[in-house]
């Protein structure tokens, strides 16, 4: 989404996106682009969607864009507090230097278990 529409709610963010069209149908591609940051594609775009719909407003509101299904973690909660903890106690210690001992730790657990 273009940054200067981030302000608004839907209803208004779709009637910036026509109010974007109607200039750049006025005052040309360059004008556009300074005046609003949107580019010949996204309001080539956005006047498809609105022609597909028969001109309906709604179809220029934004919709959701994640995605249907995420990816849950499936890190061992052993290693996940012994991050937290080892975080705590040398909290300027990069990855590099974290990463070994996470995985001496995590040996150590598992021969544990």
């Amino acid at each position: 989404m273009i940054p200067s529409l981030r302000k608004y709610q839907d209803s208004e963010v779709a009637q910036k996106k026509l109010a974007m069209i109607q200039f750049f149908d006025k005052h040309g591609e360059i004008a556009t682009k300074e005046a609003f940051g949107a580019d010949r594609k996204v309001i080539s775009r956005w006047r498809q969607r609105l022609a597909s719909s028969n001109g309906r407003l709604s179809s220029l509101v934004p919709h959701k864009t994640t995605p249907h299904s995420l990816r849950t973690p499936n890190t061992n909660i052993k290693i996940v507090e012994f991050i937290k903890d080892f975080r705590e106690k040398h909290p300027l210690t990069g990855k590099e230097k974290l990463k070994p001992d996470v995985n001496n730790s995590f040996k150590m657990c598992m021969e544990i278990v």
